[in-house]
């Protein structure tokens, strides 16, 4: 009978490793040209643009691929965690990948099977290994693959050539890896020993060779160092538990964000950037006050950019999915998460990347927050970097009415669209909106005087005259108004 889960192999495989790092760029040769890759692994599993679907699919993967050729096998053993005869492995994988993949350790064999010592997962160009699916229960050092929260936080990071970066709490060290396209060195820290093992190893498969490795407890391994972009996503997770290192920090709600922020302008050189993923007792009548109150003094200035606002019960959930299929275990681990919320007050929590930026002149700086919208998030660091520049020059210009003898032109990737909808027997012209292609995923109704506004801005005249063509003089001070909102969201650009 077919297993309807993924059974983690036998014993517990140490991280895979790299012999070299021509064996490693080898490896990762040899398995996109056995066909692992995103593209093939959607088509093979009816994915759509998903690479994989919730677990509950898996006896519906396992029927689609059979085990009638390598790809299968493949994904088989790496990526649903299903174990394959041996004799169908010897059958149906090449010499020279299967010498390669026992040579990494990503094969654990007995006389009638052979399992994937870890998970393998392609991400775009990037291979990423991790612990095997199901195989984290009883393992506080268990290190889990790409999630959302890791892709948001590479989509907002702001990334310089040649910088000297720091991935925080790297994982599986996607991070470092992402850093290390662009920066001259990475170091990477961690706590956990096997997730270290795991970074330097996907490092190695991804062509990676300017990333370090240092394990000890958040910034301890780079005391008294100084860099010009740091990225952390830490166990920023408000949890009552400290069954994993990836999750639970060990500290009081939501004192790991706390610390973290605290701490990372002392490792900022004079300009540089940090990019934090973070979680807050949210006061909805302020939900900025606690991450603002951690930047006192600090010298940075900062965006929080605020991903999403969960309830107690919600957040209790995401994070206990894994017990989804243990209904006692569930409800007993919900049950333990709301007295936990319910004794520290809190009512709702806010998630958010809080990126900061050290002021040269060491003075207090400022916070600004911007709500994104719940919108799947693409690259945007040169987005982020523009916000900090626009606030910048905002400043110098000083009061709004200074705007109007400026030239404003709207940002090249700012698309107009219009609904059309019929009714009443006759097609009628809807709402306008204005959104991004790249970059944050913003977007705005527009009126007709703000699109007639937005079409003027071209950057042949100053806001005053786009006013004076656009806006009826009673609603012009309500334009500069808008002008200088869309100004600093990145609708708008000053011309020179």
């Amino acid at each position: 009978m077919e297993p309807v889960r993924a059974v983690p192999p036998p014993g517990r495989p140490a991280p895979p490793r790299a012999g070299s790092p021509s064996a490693a760029l080898e490896l990762a040769r040899l398995l996109r040209e056995a066909g692992y890759a995103p593209q093939q692994i959607q088509e093979r599993l009816a994915t759509g643009d998903q690479l994989l679907a919730r677990s509950p699919e898996l006896p519906s993967y396992l029927r689609r691929l059979g085990d009638a050729d390598e790809p299968a096998v493949l994904l088989r053993l790496f990526l649903l965690g299903v174990p394959v005869a041996r004799e169908r492995v010897d059958q149906l994988v090449g010499a020279e990948l299967r010498a390669r993949l026992a040579e990494a350790g990503l094969l654990v064999e007995d006389s009638e099977a052979v399992h994937g010592a870890a998970r393998l997962v392609p991400h775009d160009e990037l291979l990423i290994a991790s612990d095997p699916a199901g195989a984290a229960e009883g393992h506080a050092d268990h290190v889990p693959g790409v999630h959302r929260p890791s892709v948001a936080l590479a989509h907002l990071t702001v990334r310089r050539e040649g910088e000297r970066a720091l991935d925080l709490c790297t994982g599986n060290g996607i991070q470092a890896i992402l850093l290390a396209a662009h920066a001259e060195r990475v170091v990477a820290t961690d706590v956990n020993e096997r997730a270290l093992g795991y970074a330097a190893f996907n490092a190695a498969l991804n062509g990676a060779a300017n990333v370090e490795t240092r394990a000890g407890s958040f910034f301890e391994p780079v005391e008294g160092e100084r860099f010009d972009l740091v990225v952390a996503n830490p166990p920023y997770v408000v949890s009552p538990e400290s069954a994993y290192l990836f999750r639970d920090g060990g500290m009081s709600g939501d004192e790991v964000s706390e610390h973290v922020v605290r701490a990372a302008p002392a490792a900022l050189a004079p300009g540089g950037f940090a990019c934090v993923l973070i979680s807050w007792g949210l006061d909805p009548d302020d939900p900025a006050e606690r991450p603002r109150s951690w930047l006192e003094g600090s010298g940075c200035d900062a965006f929080l950019l605020h991903t999403s606002t969960d309830d107690p019960v919600e957040t209790a959930t995401v994070w206990n999915r894994d017990l989804l299929d243990r209904p006692e275990a569930y409800a007993a681990a919900l049950d333990r998460w709301l007295a936990y919320y319910r004794k520290l007050g809190i009512e709702q929590l806010g998630y958010a990347c809080l990126v900061l930026r050290k002021r040269s002149d060491g003075s207090d700086g400022w916070l600004e927050a911007r709500q994104l919208p719940r919108a799947a998030l693409r690259p945007a660091g040169r987005h982020v970097r523009t916000l900090f520049e626009t606030h910048d020059r905002l400043a110098e210009l000083g009061a709004d009415r200074s705007l109007l003898d400026r030239r404003l032109r709207i940002v090249e990737d700012a698309v107009v669209t219009q609904d059309t909808r019929f009714t009443e027997g006759s097609w009628r012209a809807g709402d306008l909106t204005l959104r991004l292609e790249n970059g944050l995923p913003f977007s705005a109704e527009l009126d007709s005087p703000t699109a007639r506004m937005i079409r003027a801005l071209d950057g042949s005249m100053t806001l005053r005259e786009a006013l004076a063509a656009a806006v009826e003089s009673d609603d012009r001070p309500t334009g500069l108004a808008l002008a200088r909102r869309m100004l600093e969201i990145g609708f708008l650009e000053l011309c020179e």
